[in-house]
């Protein structure tokens, strides 16, 4: 369900926490690594993790990186992106790597006023890093992780929070509604 935003081809909002958004950046989780399977990426360089984390409402405004460490960031979110979504489907995570990026990337807080402060996501180009870790940390450390579904789309696999359990997909107008198509059709075709 892509999305424009700023020109580029983004995914739609749909998970009902920011934290789950950034595993929404990628669809087809199943066949990750498959060789020979189309990709399902959104987040092809620094510029489309810069402007994800405003339209997923990580950050206020667009961060900014040369080209160099544009890239390194970005191999660093999708690095990250895989362990945090593995931990959160029952996978195999690699979970040092969460914890070394948890360490690494974690926020101070900053006064904005005397009784009041904000995080502190730096100026630099790791801001959408730091605010994709501060974000996935706190759901992994909260009894939400366990509310966390995958959408039992075909082809899809992005992450939903579903507090009653009774939520199959990240949008039922979408990866529902191919279900029923696909249900129809297979109960009407002929018999061989």
């Amino acid at each position: 369900m892509p999305v424009m935003v700023d020109g580029l081809r983004m995914p739609a909002i749909v998970a009902g926490d920011v934290a789950l958004e950034i595993c929404n950046t990628r669809a087809a989780w199943a066949d990750y690594g498959v060789t020979g399977v189309e990709s399902h990426e959104y987040l092809h360089s620094y510029e489309h993790v810069a402007v994800w984390a405003r339209h997923a409402g990580l950050l206020p405004d667009l961060a900014r990186a040369g080209a160099a460490e544009g890239e390194r960031v970005l191999r660093r979110v999708l690095e990250f992106r895989r362990a945090y979504y593995l931990a959160l489907t029952g996978g195999d995570p690699d979970w040092s790597l969460l914890s070394r990026y948890a360490r690494e990337y974690a926020p101070g807080l900053r006064p904005t006023g005397e009784t009041t402060a904000e995080w502190d996501y730096g100026d630099d180009a790791e801001r959408p890093l730091r605010a994709i870790v501060h974000q996935a940390a706190g759901l992994l450390a909260s009894p939400g992780s366990t509310e966390v579904r995958a959408c039992a789309g075909a082809g899809c696999g992005w992450l939903f929070r579903d507090p009653r359990g009774r939520r199959r997909w990240c949008v039922m107008a979408v990866c529902g509604n191919r279900a029923k198509v696909a249900r129809h059709a297979a109960s009407h075709r002929p018999s061989a």
